[in-house]
């Protein structure tokens, strides 16, 4: 396997700070950081509310009831663990650009792993395209691991994400998961029905679109072969300043029909570019999507 730009991982300590926003109810347990929706039992007071009929004694106040004569439970804030999974695209088409997306995708993949942990979240990675793709646990102690890993994954070749993104989801179905795919949803048949299925089993999805500058604004020129990255066909093509205007714009176009599909399915969608500094995406274009704060 080829062996992909090291991961710094010390820099990562700038995101110590930073979470995941779930959508849903955390329901990964409790001693994490996230505040739940549900009642339970913690130091963090928040609040009164008058007693109710079976409410537990315990959370009386009785300071307030000897100086108001009333009944006032005490409300705190419970904290549990958000269930994040993270998915990675490994397919060929991943490996273009300068940086390559997959180069890109893997330090996105292990920063945003290392935030999870952070918050002592039930953090699991799957890797689509890779001979174990179904979704494996991660903690703050990985990180060593993880990084060796992601640093020599190699290219899968052609993969069909609308088949291979359910397959992320090992188990049952848990819809309080937050999951993140980071792909350039390249995919003969598109992504948008393995979107819907992940959507439908895990609750919660935010689509992380990794784009390279040359896809943006390619520099060629003359007669030229293409050759797809993942299927290995090949395209001559005569390039002229005609056919670049036509490809940036069918390209954008297709930019913001993904956007709007994601939008529309009630996914957040972020599209991040591989030549902006790793802290300006992290610290700035996730909080912006609503996929950290």
């Amino acid at each position: 396997m080829a062996s992909r730009p090291a991961i710094d991982t010390d820099s990562f300590r700038q995101f110590d700070r930073l979470a995941f926003v779930g959508r849903r109810p955390a329901r990964a347990g409790t001693c994490g950081e996230h505040v739940s929706r549900r009642p339970a039992p913690s130091t963090d007071f928040i609040d009164y509310r008058p007693y109710h009929p079976g409410d537990d004694f315990r959370r009386v106040d009785w300071n307030v009831y000897g100086r108001l004569g009333a009944l006032q439970v005490k409300v705190t804030e419970g904290r549990e663990r958000l269930d994040v999974l993270l998915v990675l695209d490994c397919s060929s088409s991943m490996d273009y650009g300068e940086p390559d997306k997959l180069a890109f995708a893997t330090q996105l993949v292990a920063a945003l792993a290392y935030i999870g942990a952070a918050r002592a979240d039930a953090v699991r990675i799957a890797y689509l395209g890779q001979p174990s793709s179904r979704a494996h646990p991660f903690a703050r102690r990985h990180i060593p691991d993880l990084v060796r890993h992601l640093s020599h994954l190699a290219p899968a070749g052609l993969l069909d994400l609308n088949a291979t993104l359910p397959d992320a989801v090992i188990g049952r179905p848990n819809t309080s998961t937050l999951a993140v795919v980071v792909s350039d949803l390249l995919s003969p048949d598109g992504a948008a029905r393995g979107l819907d299925t992940l959507h439908t089993r895990v609750g919660d999805v935010a689509v992380i679109h990794v784009v390279s500058p040359q896809e943006l604004d390619p520099s060629v020129s003359g007669e030229i072969d293409l050759v797809d990255a993942e299927s290995g066909e090949t395209l001559e093509l005569g390039v002229s300043l005609e056919t670049l205007s036509a490809y940036r714009s069918r390209f954008n176009a297709w930019l913001d029909q993904r956007a709007e599909a994601c939008l529309r399915r009630g996914l957040r969608y972020v599209r991040v570019r591989t030549d902006r500094p790793l802290a300006t995406i992290v610290l700035d274009d996730l909080r912006q999507g609503g996929v950290l704060k």
